[in-house]
């Protein structure tokens, strides 16, 4: 069995990298670690890849370890994985609409209008003053599009705020920017729901009592978390919805304790696997390296 651990240039040097790594030979699986820069693409295809200049086989299945590197070139790689039947863990798909806060908003709106999501408006250079004072409550918080481990997530105190910090990151970022409702019950503090070939794996709970971000870049701690029966079908559901294969569903809570989506990531960070360890729950890696054998296996059969 052989599985290709696909890089860029960025993520090819995070300690994620290794701990997944390490996590998969446990389970007998030696992750194959490739850099994108050297494969090859041509047409026809002949049953053959080149990586670095040598010819190779297919592998069974391909695992898009991205993370800071997610561009056009790293993403018709993963397409052209895809185009020859390999099992892409994620899809480009899938990688792009969770990239995108606001893309999975509207794809959750469509599609599962029971799940909670906090008030949510893009700006433009032309929105009013007036209007963001009409929709939106204050404090409130403003977002880049496609930030992660909490870059470019503030508080704004006033429309006048909003708008100028949205200049101010739509200038550093080059990306556009939303405002959403703030969910002061639950500052500091969120749930990440661990996903593989769509079913649950873990659920932990991220908390930070010296931000309103909760996440770990940002100083929170995970705390395990023992979820509901419906929990677990919401952020199933979120991560049928958006083809994660391997990834994870974010979820604010309110006032009632009632979830309230917040975002979705393929491949997010591998801190929590070591707050699990040392919680004595085990390796949550092991389920997601056995879970994803399956997946080959099955892939296989089907063959």
């Amino acid at each position: 069995m052989e599985i290709y651990l696909l890089l860029g240039e960025k993520s090819a040097a995070l300690k994620d990298i290794d701990i997944f790594c390490r996590g998969f030979e446990k389970s007998g699986i030696k992750l194959k670690k490739i850099m994108t820069d050297t494969i090859n693409i041509s047409y026809p295809f002949n049953g053959q890849i080149t990586v670095d200049g040598q010819k190779r086989p297919l592998p069974d299945a391909v695992i898009s370890a991205y993370f800071g590197n997610i561009n056009d070139y790293n993403l018709y790689i993963t397409r052209y994985f895809e185009s020859m039947g390999v099992l892409c863990i994620n899809t480009a798909g899938c990688i792009i609409d969770c990239r995108d806060k606001l893309k999975t908003i509207l794809k959750i709106c469509q599609n599962m209008p029971d799940i909670k999501i906090p008030d949510t408006l893009l700006l433009s250079p032309n929105t009013k003053y007036g209007f963001i004072a009409e929709k939106m409550s204050f404090p409130c918080v403003i977002k880049i599009l496609n930030g992660s481990k909490g870059t470019g997530v503030e508080l704004c105190r006033s429309a006048e705020e909003a708008v100028k910090k949205a200049n101010e990151f739509k200038e550093k970022y080059n990306d556009s920017v939303i405002l959403q409702k703030y969910i002061s019950s639950s500052k500091g503090r969120d749930l990440r729901f661990i996903i593989c070939g769509g079913k649950y794996v873990v659920s932990f709970m991220r908390r930070n009592s010296k931000s309103f971000l909760s996440n770990v870049a940002e100083g929170g701690e995970i705390i395990p978390y023992a979820p509901k029966y419906d929990e677990i079908k919401a952020a199933e559901g979120i991560a049928s919805l958006l083809n994660i294969n391997l990834g994870s569903v974010d979820f604010l809570t309110g006032s009632n304790n009632e979830l309230i989506f917040c975002e979705a990531n393929a491949m997010p960070g591998l801190n929590y696997t070591e707050a699990f360890i040392k919680a004595g729950f085990g390796n949550p890696l092991n389920a997601i390296a056995e879970n994803i054998k399956n997946q080959i296996n099955r892939t296989k059969k089907i063959k």
